[in-house]
């Protein structure tokens, strides 16, 4: 009997089954595949619009009072190219596909979920303003975690399974070990091997953990900052919605690198408000801001890139003026009145600010969330023509999509080929997660 040769397409769709059970943190999200493309292919730098639903205040006695109907819009760009490259020979496609996945799909596609989740988990920490923890401290009470699931009740965050908490290996360590005798047995067999799972269902959340947990350097800090009416502030609103913007401060120690991409402010006098009934919650509990990259040049201060090894873009630094003025660009923008209200009050002038946690701290930013706080957006590639052979598969059920092409170079002799996905990340409702900081 002649040996049958494994076919693109099995190989193609091998690697998408491999890719769903490898991420941790990306099957926790909310993930958006766009199918428009399956002919033509998506390019770097397409932008899919992902809608937020309208938000009403209502009105009090029998006369009519119509509210403006502001359904506001998250877009999601498609960042990121990532391709695994390697080369295996025709006797290779005689192999099983038990074989074949084992030697060659599992170690390469392994490699891609660790880079989508790590860039999630980034994009996570530098998107969320909701913090509880010590920076630099392994969390080890139970009171942590209860406060994360309380600051996201008071956002309004929905309590309908969906909410998980994912925690670098030793904070998962720490609070295990605090937690004992908590975590629940899976509800079946099969949950037992689903990836990261530690335990159902325990104090709100599904406990997970992940060696993808992204970490940060909290910024140098240094003087005594506060909010100044003197400078430009496009973070204050008083109607409407919108997701960041800047914040004019005076007060920081000259020409310092003050705050850092990912840092968390609280600003004096300015309160967290629940996003349906407006009023305060928790006791005398400040909004929290995370500090975000620079929307152009700031007015005051410097703002620089922090690349990685590959080129890209994952954090940044902000840097004093001379005088100890910096102007920043934060999230949540700081919305006063109106039906997306989530403050008590605009800061007043000289109002002071604080930074959560001390300068210089090296920290896990480990996750708690609720599905719909981030997004994964996911599209098809282009099938090139003129190759040995190009397959892709795509699961409109997870969002994801992943392509496979093998062509023969005459320059080396060789059979390379290679395995790309495209994807963005954006935030759908960043007050739906809280850090936990280790």
């Amino acid at each position: 009997m002649s040996n049958t040769m494994l076919t693109i397409s099995e190989i193609t769709y091998e690697a998408l089954m491999v890719l769903e059970n490898e991420i941790v943190f990306t099957d926790k999200v909310n993930k958006e595949y766009d199918e428009k493309f399956g002919i033509a292919g998506a390019k770097i730098g397409y932008t899919v619009n992902v809608r937020r639903p309208a938000r009403f205040k209502g009105t009090v006695g029998p006369a009519l009072n119509v509210e403006d109907f502001v359904e506001s819009s998250v877009p999601v760009t498609l960042t990121t190219q990532f391709h695994v490259d390697t080369q295996f020979s025709t006797a290779d496609l005689l192999l099983s596909m038990d074989d074949f996945r084992g030697r060659l799909i599992k170690p390469a596609v392994a490699a891609i979920a660790n880079k989508i989740d790590f860039d999630g988990t980034t994009f996570a920490y530098q998107n969320t303003a909701n913090a509880v923890g010590t920076p630099g401290t392994k969390p080890t009470a139970a009171l942590t975690a209860l406060t994360a699931k309380a600051i996201m009740d008071s956002e309004a965050a929905p309590d309908d399974g969906e909410r998980s908490i994912l925690l670098d290996p030793f904070s998962m360590i720490s609070m295990a070990d605090a937690l004992k005798g908590l975590f629940n047995p899976q509800a079946s067999i099969g949950e037992m091997y689903k990836k990261g799972l530690l335990g159902r269902d325990t104090l709100g959340f599904d406990w997970y953990q992940s060696q993808n947990i992204a970490s940060y350097k909290v910024g140098a800090q240094g003087g005594t900052p506060v909010f100044s009416t003197s400078g430009t502030s496009s973070a204050l609103i008083t109607s409407g919605w919108q997701d960041n913007g800047t914040l004019y401060t005076t007060g920081w120690s000259a020409s310092t690198n003050v705050v850092n991409v990912g840092d968390v402010i609280q600003i004096a006098g300015v309160y967290a408000v629940n996003p349906q009934n407006r009023s305060q919650w928790g006791s005398n509990q400040l909004r929290q801001f995370v500090v975000r990259p620079a929307v152009g040049t700031p007015s005051n201060g410097t703002f620089a890139n922090v690349l990685n090894g590959l080129g890209q873009v994952v954090g940044g630094a902000y840097t004093s003026d001379s005088s100890g003025n910096l102007q920043l660009t934060i999230a949540p923008a700081i919305i006063s009145a109106g039906q997306f209200q989530n403050v008590s009050a605009a800061p007043a002038n000289n109002a002071s600010i604080t930074v959560f946690g001390s300068g210089g701290a090296y920290s896990p930013q480990s996750i708690a969330m609720h599905k719909n706080a981030f997004t994964l957006a996911s599209a098809d590639l282009e099938l090139p023509d003129g190759v040995h052979f190009a397959g892709r598969a795509a699961d409109k059920q997870t969002g994801l999509s992943i392509r496979v092409v093998r062509q023969y170079t005459i320059n080396n002799d060789a059979i390379p080929t290679r395995m790309d996905v495209l994807y963005g990340w954006a935030s759908l409702y960043r007050e739906l997660a809280c850090r936990v900081a280790g």
